[in-house]
């Protein structure tokens, strides 16, 4: 059993969130705490210089956090944050910060380009110092 569980909410695969839930519900230790997060991910620089229109950081934020805190309303026993940076890398150091003992990540479907994982799934896989469940 675990007694902190780290759930990365991807509010563009927000349907596999409900299974990443029931999986580390089944391995929450009694009295453990469950936290979801969510990653802004930046824009890179030599695409941003391109962009048109000029997104205003916090307003990004203050979506993020309506949207996040709307896929939480069923789920009020997990707190949540929000990130900034490259989700693979950032979920993982957020999870060694928390002193996480599992993350329960979900795998994206990807199309024919070959991957079994997500990039996310499979850099928190490789990165994380904690263990790592991926749910389909």
């Amino acid at each position: 059993m675990f007694k902190t569980i780290l759930i990365p909410l991807a509010l563009d695969h927000a349907e596999l969130f409900p299974k990443q839930v029931e999986v580390a519900r089944r391995l929450l230790a009694p009295g453990g705490r469950m936290l979801a997060a969510s990653v802004i991910e930046d824009i890179p620089t030599f695409a941003a210089e391109y962009m048109i229109v000029r997104l205003d950081p916090q307003e990004v934020r203050r979506e993020m956090k309506r949207a996040v805190a709307s896929a939480l309303k069923p789920y009020p026993e997990i707190e949540s944050a929000i990130l900034t940076g490259k989700p693979g890398v950032v979920l993982a150091d957020h999870a060694a910060s928390l002193d996480a003992d599992l993350i329960v990540t979900c795998a994206s479907r990807p199309g024919s380009d070959g991957y079994a994982l997500g990039s996310t799934a499979s850099r928190l896989t490789r990165r994380a110092s904690c263990s790592v469940v991926v749910v389909r």
